[in-house]
């Protein structure tokens, strides 16, 4: 079994849940001892391990002028996370992995810069048909602040949404753009 690591936003609860598949419990073990807060590691019921920034202090962007650089926006996907979602492929992508399946998008000026109120506008349109929302890229972490902003935005309204990053924890962390995490 391959590992597998699994980021998923839960602005409901203004959480990050990191979901761990064929990891062996020292591996586990090795991830846990990467964060300096108390925590516990359970596999049947997600812990809490708050980092950087509370979400309720994100709620002051709410700028209508902010921007993201999007590839393109699709809608019923039922591969790019849980349920069916709505999908905002952002454009633009400083870790260019061998083998991305997606290289277009590594170059921001292949999409365009549009506003965060377009893309939530957008995606209320398709609340109805959908589980929630999946943003992805590129990279979505290289505007980390924007794509905060476009997940505010998307908590006020009760929308689901997972986050896909080629990030690993500690890059995050380094890059301060964590609100929190629970795995």
């Amino acid at each position: 079994m391959s590992k597998e690591l699994t980021f998923i936003l839960e602005p409901d609860r203004g959480k990050l849940t990191i979901e761990v598949g064929g990891v062996s419990t020292d591996d586990l073990a090795d991830l846990r001892a990467n964060f300096d807060s108390p925590h516990n590691v359970n596999c049947g019921k997600p812990s809490d391990v708050d980092i950087s920034k509370p979400a309720n202090q994100i709620d002051a962007l709410s700028d209508d002028h902010r921007f993201i650089w999007l590839y393109t926006i699709y809608h019923r996907s039922v591969v790019d996370g849980p349920g069916v979602r709505s999908v905002v492929q952002v454009s633009g992508c400083s870790i260019r992995c061998s083998g991305c399946y997606v290289p277009e998008t590594h170059n921001r000026l292949n999409g365009k810069r549009v506003p965060i109120s377009s893309i939530v506008s957008e995606l209320l349109r398709e609340k109805s048909n959908s589980d929630g929302v999946t943003i992805l890229g590129g990279e979505p972490f290289d505007q980390a602040q924007e794509v905060g902003e476009l997940v505010a935005r998307l908590k006020i309204h009760g929308i689901n949404v997972t986050v896909y990053t080629g990030y690993t924890i500690d890059a995050l962390i380094q890059r301060n753009v964590l609100i929190s995490i629970t795995f």
